[in-house]
């Protein structure tokens, strides 16, 4: 039987950050991933995220964004890596629209440095991206991407060299608690007994694990897509000249994307974040993404990016696990306090990862966290249930 403070289960983002923090702590932990360390079949792998500030989706998220933003930075500085990309970032839809006037709110409320453009400013500055005279965009200058892989593999690293153990190739098949510890038991029969337990195993996490929340989270596989630009037309779309984006069109469809040349991967990478959700089982098979898929999201890149080849070069699938209020999940199992967790990152989740895995080790620690987390507790679902 191996022994230890905190067992952490899921290595994604979120685990890897938790491992991280508790090992930087001095906490003797133990990481296990089912996976491989570069897997593919979860919500954390590629090339690139988006870190923005001024947030359309909420206030609540503000004390999160900026402790994320310096853990981000001290990550950096402490590996020597680069993980922080600078780009900007704009995020434009209709005049006085929900990404628009929510990224404005925020922006004002915590006085983050950005900029109002009209449509003639848009075409002036950004003369890659085709928009109508109603349409308005914020412009945040000091937002960037995050290297993603890299900055996760980053944490595993400086982890292990603590007090940090990383097992991979082996699933978690059982997880119990008694008022005093946890026990582990994984699928090759290892079995390992620890003060508290970390799960972040996103679109598995109401499965098993803990499977109070299961009422609450819908996994999602969504694709995401990589396009080339037209011959002559790199310059444009380099991320020296092309700002991380959100573009919402008149019909309410939300894209992002980031610029070519943040990372290996080829090409522009852009997304549907509202559309494209296809509820799935993360323990049955991968599928390709579909023709009509591909099609669908070339007949809006077609519009929005005359200079970029409207058909992908490449397209991946990754789980994007919902909330039934597209918000997170964070807080200690209801049922065993000395289980702690974070999902439903709803596919906006990443960027937070620094925050949320320092907040996790607090947690499992019994210490009240450095963030107030109480907006995202599963106790909100129970009171809306009693409203209604």
């Amino acid at each position: 039987m191996k022994r230890c403070d905190v067992v952490v289960i899921g290595l994604g983002i979120m685990g890897s950050a938790a491992l991280w923090n508790l090992a930087e702590a001095g906490i003797t932990v133990l990481g296990i991933e089912g996976g491989g360390p570069t897997h593919t079949g979860g919500s954390s792998h590629g090339g690139t995220r988006i870190f923005r500030r001024a947030y359309w989706e909420g206030e609540k998220y503000i004390g999160l964004l900026n402790r994320a933003h310096e853990l981000w930075t001290a990550l950096q500085d402490k590996t020597g890596r680069r993980l922080i990309i600078p780009t900007g970032g704009v995020f434009i839809g209709p005049r006085a629209a929900g990404v628009v006037a929510g990224s404005q709110r925020t922006a004002i409320a915590d006085d983050i440095p950005h900029e109002m453009w009209d449509a003639a400013r848009i075409r002036e500055r950004l003369p890659a991206f085709q928009v109508t005279d109603d349409m308005q965009a914020i412009y945040e200058p000091a937002a960037y991407a995050i290297a993603a892989e890299e900055a996760r593999l980053q944490m595993v690293n400086e982890a292990v060299r603590g007090a940090g153990t990383a097992w991979y190739g082996d699933p978690v098949e059982s997880l119990g608690s008694t008022p005093h510890d946890v026990t582990v038991r994984t699928r090759s029969g290892q079995v390992v007994q620890a003060a508290a337990a970390v799960v972040t195993v996103g679109p598995w996490m109401g499965r098993r694990l803990v499977p109070e929340l299961r009422p609450h989270l819908v996994p999602n596989r969504v694709p995401i897509y990589w396009f080339s630009p037209r011959p002559g037309r790199m310059e444009d779309f380099d991320h020296k000249r092309f700002p991380v984006f959100l573009y919402e069109c008149q019909d309410g469809s939300l894209l992002y994307g980031i610029a070519a040349g943040t990372s290996a991967e080829q090409g522009v990478k852009i997304g549907f974040h509202n559309r494209q959700h296809v509820p799935a089982d993360p323990d049955t098979a991968i599928p390709r993404v579909t023709d009509h898929q591909r099609q669908e999201i070339a007949s809006y890149v077609a519009q929005i990016f005359p200079d970029l080849e409207p058909s992908p070069i490449d397209a991946r699938l990754c789980y994007y696990t919902m909330s039934t209020d597209e918000s997170f999940l964070i807080g200690a199992s209801a049922q065993s306090p000395r289980v702690v967790y974070a999902s439903a990152c709803s596919g906006h989740g990443f960027k937070f990862a620094t925050a949320i895995g320092e907040a996790l080790a607090f947690l499992a620690q019994q210490k009240p966290p450095p963030v107030e987390l109480s907006a995202f507790g599963a106790a909100r679902f129970d009171a809306a249930s009693r409203v209604t």
